[in-house]
């Protein structure tokens, strides 16, 4: 993971480097990077992001949310087969930002008893802001280590950014199994570098080692249809998203965009992570984070690209006015609506928070939809499931 770190220490804002010592050739160790579940029909993952906790959060209450979020998600699942369960949790970054150890402690104790109630296992991708906390880097990685339902892989590598990983998803739930479907979870990058004396970065993207490391993951698991889960949107997003915008009827998108999507249009972010893979066929889709304000999704030459509902009120996100005279909401309202039957469409104003479920069908197909989960006084919370 390139590890010579640089800690921002607040509120002192000071920088302390650290350097590890002989680092592993990730080329060469393909199998360190790979852990197995088992693969069954409608294998159910929900990605929950951008949770951001910090110092000022209550935990008391957000963990009341995340309780609501969970029981809802596990009893929408159930409603199509009592029998179904959330499988795997993918926390797609920024699950912390200016948090202390108090919080991340708290977190991880939280994610791991709803793991024992519910029956999953959860796996934790870096975002920017994850990086920016009362603790080192280091000891934040070592907290997800030492979780027993936490899926979390970081070797002393060359191999850039610290959560990079694979789930084969195999018919034995051994990584000697074959693999029917395969996760891959990546590092996005972080808003300051992690290399010495470089601090001044914005945003970050998935470098070329990073997309040769999961195909080669790939070819090992057999050529497997793949899922990514990562936490900044890469250029590929703001391509579809100008296509759509000058007239592409032919693109299938939905759900509201109402920001940009970091520095994803620049050309010294580009990433190849979705090119690459929609040359090579088996990626069918790449979910992430990091815009509050958007949960678009796209279908973009066969590849489902989209961003998960920004999980929890921590910071801002975006407030949906069915009255609004703004094209991006308006329009989003609509695509929502016709998804819809009439007595659960949406007349009313709501905010945009929530969480994403991937339901994998079988051996070549996946259900997308949206919960968008407010709490509000009384027993009457807004709940609504909107299916891609």
């Amino acid at each position: 993971m390139n590890k010579k770190t640089i800690l921002l220490s607040f509120p002192l804002f000071s920088l302390a480097l650290t350097s590890c010592g002989q680092v592993m050739n990730w080329e060469d160790n393909l199998d360190k990077y790979v852990v197995a579940m088992q693969y069954h029909a409608d294998f159910n993952i929900l990605q929950l992001t951008d949770i951001h906790w910090n110092v000022n959060t209550s935990t008391a209450s957000s963990k009341q949310y995340l309780d609501k979020v969970i029981k809802e998600a596990d009893a929408h699942i159930k409603e199509a087969d009592a029998t179904a369960k959330i499988d795997l949790i993918e926390l797609t970054g920024d699950q912390f930002m200016l948090a202390n150890t108090y919080h991340v402690k708290t977190f991880v104790e939280y994610m791991e008893t709803k793991a024992v109630e519910y029956g999953f296992k959860y796996a934790i991708i870096w975002g920017n802001h994850d990086r920016h906390g009362l603790y080192s880097p280091n000891w934040l990685a070592d907290q997800y280590r030492k979780a027993e339902h936490c899926i979390y892989i970081e070797p002393e590598d060359n191999l850039y950014g610290r959560s990079n990983f694979v789930i084969n998803l195999t018919d034995t739930g051994e990584v000697s199994g074959t693999t029917a479907w395969q996760i891959a979870n990546l590092d996005s990058g972080a808003s300051f570098s992690e290399s010495p004396l470089a601090i001044g970065r914005n945003y970050d993207y998935i470098r070329k080692d990073q997309t040769q490391w999961w195909i080669k993951q790939n070819e090992r698991a057999g050529n497997a249809p793949t899922i990514a889960y990562y936490h900044i949107p890469q250029q590929d997003n703001q391509v579809a998203w100008s296509l759509v915008r000058e007239g592409g009827a032919t693109f299938k998108n939905k759900f509201f965009k109402l920001e940009g999507f970091g520095d994803a249009d620049k050309p010294d972010y580009a990433s190849d992570f979705i090119t690459e893979g929609r040359k090579k066929g088996t990626l069918k889709g790449a979910f992430m984070g990091h815009a509050h304000n958007v949960d678009w999704t796209v279908n973009y030459e066969n590849v489902v690209i989209g961003l998960g509902v920004k999980t929890g009120p921590e910071l801002y996100f975006a407030h949906i006015d069915p009255k609004s005279s703004d094209k991006d909401m308006t329009d989003g309202l609509a695509s929502v609506n016709a998804s819809l039957p009439v007595d659960k469409q949406i007349n009313e104003k709501f905010d945009l928070i929530g969480a994403s479920l991937v339901t994998i069908k079988d051996a070549n197909s996946f259900d997308l939809e949206h919960l968008y989960y407010n709490v509000r006084e009384g027993a009457n919370d807004f709940v609504r499931w909107v299916k891609w």
